[in-house]
């Protein structure tokens, strides 16, 4: 029940930041930049630090085949659909079909899918995933709705797809959940997947974002070392 809960929080997370450029607002590029490269950090921290010792733990070689096939099933959506989850206003833009929308959506689908099933694991380790999910999910909801927007969506449809797309979460928790009872090869594989995705959206998706902006300082570098060592200690600590 709590990784419905904390599934709901990111979908709730993903619509606040979509609500942002819907409701003519921004944070601005750079803000948006850091906030990215803050979320990157998180991620890919999480993905290594703490998902994959523990897919480790309970599914040994297996651990591998999971990370594996995360990565290069997520890269296949995205190749697929033609659009990348996090992109917006940009150079890389395509316009949105359906199948760019289910990319999306099965996207947001595998983010409440490793909460719940990090969670069966370990509860700390279902927190640390969560807080990962949260942080990325406020830049994606800016970026996704920026991308309809930009394909010439009416502000009614891009807010009712935006609201259907970030319910996939909860969705994606119920089916984690049904890993409760089984073994711990499944469970750990599971993980291994989950952290494939991770690894794939933190340096796929989230660092050319954050660099494409054209900062050449040393803010986007902090802000990414930032969100890294923050989920560092946080996997030091809670073990």
């Amino acid at each position: 029940m709590t990784a419905i809960l904390l599934a709901f929080l990111a979908a709730l997370f993903t619509i606040a930041g979509g609500a942002l450029p819907l409701s003519r607002r921004g944070m601005g590029e750079r803000g948006l930049s850091l906030l990215v490269a803050f979320s990157a950090g998180v991620m890919l921290s999480t993905g290594i630090n703490s998902m994959l010792p523990r897919s480790y733990q309970l599914a040994g070689g297996a651990a591998a085949l999971g990370v594996s096939a995360g990565f290069v099933l997520l890269y296949l959506a995205e190749r697929v659909t033609l659009v990348h989850a996090c992109r917006e206003h940009g150079r890389h833009i395509h316009t949105l079909s359906i199948f760019a929308i289910a990319g999306i959506g099965f996207h947001m689908t595998l983010d409440g899918f490793a909460i719940a099933v990090s969670g069966q694991a370990k509860a700390s380790l279902g927190a640390v995933v969560a807080l990962a999910v949260l942080a990325h999910r406020f830049p994606s909801g800016i970026s996704f709705v920026g991308l309809m927007l930009s394909s010439g969506y009416e502000r009614s449809r891009a807010w009712a797809t935006l609201i259907v797309l970030a319910l996939l979460a909860p969705m994606g928790a119920t089916v984690g959940l049904l890993f409760a009872d089984v073994s711990d090869m499944a469970l750990g594989f599971a993980i291994g997947l989950s952290a494939g995705t991770f690894l794939y959206i933190s340096t796929s998706d989230l660092l050319p974002v954050a660099h494409e902006r054209g900062w050449r300082y040393y803010d986007v570098p902090l802000s990414f070392a930032a969100g890294f060592g923050v989920m560092l200690v946080a996997a030091l600590a809670l073990g």
